[in-house]
């Protein structure tokens, strides 16, 4: 079989390359090596380009997505091309000229809804690197055999190489203008001259050397339903269904190392819209335990509108697993601080109570107590503008303060909360506000109880001398 090549009547610019002359074997017939050449096919999109990085990057993974269906090997190329693999696929689609109109009526739509030409610049040879620069060229050629590579690139200009500016500005002064200039030069000299790096380009082009790309993987999606024989009204009942989802889900989890941050459940009803439990992981698992956990807490609490034919369970979120790690040691490491100890209790409260009942305690650049600490939902962020730095202070504060300083009783100058207070530390002088119309000026004090209570108490500083003063219970220290 000769060495063949076809030319894709998609542009008016081709490229002819001379059909090499393969020796016949004695018995007459033309000699192969056996071996199944690969046959990469690139494309090439300039109307990609566009300033809006976001736009582009989704563009290029909705192409992928598309190539995909062609391909089982799909890689992108940054900017505007692509190229995947198509020698396997050639039997299942019946040639390459069907695969190519595939292509075509999958791809010219996609570009026209984002308002961008029709043009599309192709090329197929046995490398990804050749048929990229093929593309690029826009010479829409198809070379079925490595054999053809040499003379079907050396039309091409040296520019189409990826390379810094010096180095084409450096091609340029040597009179080096196309590709075949550079065949006719020693590898050696080439090497020397030039770097590894650019002659390893080279090589990757013509097949010397394996030129690696990067599949494309798109984003993980699991989804899973469960019909029910009949309508169930029992929670109880659907937890088993459940069950069986969630394995299916950690099963799906364990064999591409991922780990779930957000599970939807969705029970299906007849005659009305489903009923949705969204589960939100503040720390990324894969555990099967602890996912029916929340899940039979949520059901728990769930008053059912309608019976339910059926459920279905879908994670679009996911982050790569990441195994816990233990000492060889054998030492007990239980004492050591860990939030991770405790993100399980607190998501199977809020799955219990409400995201909104569970709450974390935000510190703020602030020295007005009233305004120095924030409540914030539990697994919430912070804006970046948002101060986290607390003010710098050595005196104590109580982590609980009252909604409103709380006035206390005063009977012969002293001070009574529950019994008589006995000032153990302060003053501390808080004076600060006045640009903002909510100016404070008080003297904070800590003071203890015949019961064992510490209390964060304060007085206003006023000017006037023999005033009696109004002391206030502000906060409670644990």
């Amino acid at each position: 079989m000769s060495g063949r090549l076809y030319q894709l009547p998609l542009l008016p610019r081709t490229l002819h390359v001379v059909r090499p002359v393969v020796p016949k074997s004695p018995t007459g017939k033309r000699q192969t090596d056996g071996r199944r050449t690969p046959l990469w096919y690139a494309v090439c999109l300039p109307q990609l380009m566009t300033t809006d990085a976001l736009a582009c990057t989704a563009r290029q993974a909705a192409i992928a997505e598309l190539l995909g269906s062609l391909s089982a090997n799909v890689s992108i190329e940054p900017p505007d091309s692509f190229v995947f693999e198509v020698r396997s696929t050639l039997n299942y689609f019946g040639g390459i000229q069907r695969i190519r109109n595939r292509l075509q009526e999958q791809l010219l739509p996609l570009l026209q809804s984002w308002g961008l030409p029709g043009d599309i610049q192709q090329a197929a040879s046995p490398t990804p690197a050749a048929s990229l620069l093929l593309a690029q060229a826009g010479c829409n050629v198809l070379i079925h055999r490595p054999e053809n590579l040499r003379s079907a690139l050396g039309r091409l200009p040296v520019q189409l190489l990826p390379q810094p500016a010096r180095k084409s500005r450096q091609l340029h002064n040597s009179g080096l203008r196309r590709l075949r200039d550079l065949w006719r030069l020693p590898q050696h000299g080439l090497r020397q001259r030039f770097g590894a790096d650019f002659v390893g380009q080279l090589d990757r082009c013509l097949g010397k050397v394996a030129s690696p790309i990067k599949p494309y993987q798109s984003p993980p999606l699991f989804r899973s339903s469960l019909e029910f024989e009949y309508a169930v009204e029992n929670t109880q009942l659907l937890l088993h269904g459940a069950e069986e989802l969630l394995a299916r889900l950690c099963g799906f989890l364990r064999r591409r190392e991922l780990a779930a941050t957000y599970v939807s459940l969705t029970l299906e009803h007849e005659h009305r819209q489903g009923t949705a439990l969204d589960i939100e992981l503040r720390q990324p698992t894969r555990a099967e335990e602890h996912l029916r956990l929340l899940v039979q807490t949520h059901l728990d609490t769930l008053v059912l509108p309608a019976p339910v034919l059926g459920i279905q369970i879908e994670v679009r979120h996911f982050e790569p697993f990441q195994a816990s790690v233990h000492s060889l040691s054998g030492i007990d490491q239980a004492h050591l601080p860990s939030r991770h100890l405790i993100t399980p209790l607190l998501e199977r409260l809020q799955a219990r109570l409400g995201n909104a009942a569970v709450c974390s305690l935000l510190c703020r650049n602030e020295h007005r107590p009233e305004q120095a600490g924030q409540g914030l939902v539990y697994g919430s962020t912070v804006g970046a503008a948002s101060s986290i730095t607390a003010a710098a202070t050595t005196n104590r504060r109580p982590c609980w303060l009252l909604p409103e300083p709380l006035a206390l009783r005063q009977e012969q100058g002293r001070l009574y909360y529950r019994s008589s207070l006995r000032l153990l530390s302060g003053p501390e002088r808080i004076e600060t506000g006045w640009w903002s119309g909510q100016e404070i000026r008080r003297d904070y004090y800590v003071a203890g109880n015949r019961q064992g209570m510490q209390l964060w108490i304060f007085h206003e500083r006023c000017e006037e001398h023999g005033r009696e003063r109004n002391w206030f219970l502000h906060g409670i220290f644990d």
